[in-house]
């Protein structure tokens, strides 16, 4: 289930996790924010080789974040991070400092997008599902292409 010094969790070991650390922000009366990343225009035409591939904006979102935060596979071409003892403030400024980082790292034309949505426990949402649909609805709201 758990693949210790990977980058990325698997979406089944990351909703446990992410279960797990609401637990503990309901227990300790903590925040705890999530990010949905959905990543557009990453499959290359037939016969290209992908400039950018998932893998690569998984390692750039977690050298970015700090080593207690989680990084899981949302399915498809979505990374969902998950922000213990964040609150929405804190969750807005790695945001921030995720879209300047694809940004410098050069993620430009070619069509490539990002989505992000960031929600926060309890702020936004109570439970796991309430959160990840939360996450996924304020997507729309955070278009950026870069």
């Amino acid at each position: 289930m758990f693949s210790f010094g990977a980058v990325l969790n698997n979406r089944q070991s990351f909703l446990f996790l992410l279960e797990l650390e609401i637990k503990k922000a309901r227990q300790h009366r903590n925040y705890l924010s999530l990010l949905s990343l959905t990543f557009g225009h990453l499959d290359p035409s037939p016969g290209e080789n992908p400039s950018i591939s998932f893998k690569t904006l998984a390692h750039l979102v977690k050298d970015e974040l700090r080593d207690t935060d989680i990084v899981g596979h949302g399915g498809g071409n979505c990374l969902l991070v998950m922000l213990p003892y964040a609150d929405k403030e804190a969750a807005h400024k790695v945001r921030e400092r995720l879209e300047r980082c694809f940004q410098e790292y050069g993620f430009g034309g070619n069509g490539f997008t990002i989505e992000m949505g960031e929600v926060c426990f309890p702020t936004h949402a109570t439970n796991l599902d309430d959160l990840l649909q939360m996450a996924r609805n304020n997507v729309d709201e955070y278009e950026h292409p870069l």
